[in-house]
């Protein structure tokens, strides 16, 4: 039986995923505007906004329901915030 807190944890649990996706396009988006577009200023934006996605994941990986979904999403939070840091690191060289 759900109750309404185990809703609203489902529910920020799906909002995190989504985010972190978003922060994962938008770091794939930096590396492509950094190495192929040559436009720093562009991929530091876009790699900000990939760090924001982990904030997302770590909030789908508190409120999943599951311990495998914890994992993944807490491996990927780490992996989206080395990809965004590094492009966002990159782009002030």
């Amino acid at each position: 039986m759900n109750t309404s807190i185990e809703r609203r944890d489902g529910r920020m649990a799906v909002a995190g995923a989504l985010l972190a996706g978003a922060g994962v396009v938008s770091a794939a988006i930096a590396a492509v505007l950094m190495f192929a577009v040559d436009d720093a200023d562009a991929a530091r934006g876009f790699a900000f906004v990939g760090m924001v996605g982990v904030i997302g994941a770590v909030t789908a990986a508190v409120n999943s329901t599951t311990s495998e979904r914890k994992a993944v999403f807490a491996t990927g939070g780490v992996l989206l915030f080395v990809a965004s840091s590094t492009m966002f690191g990159m782009s002030f060289s």
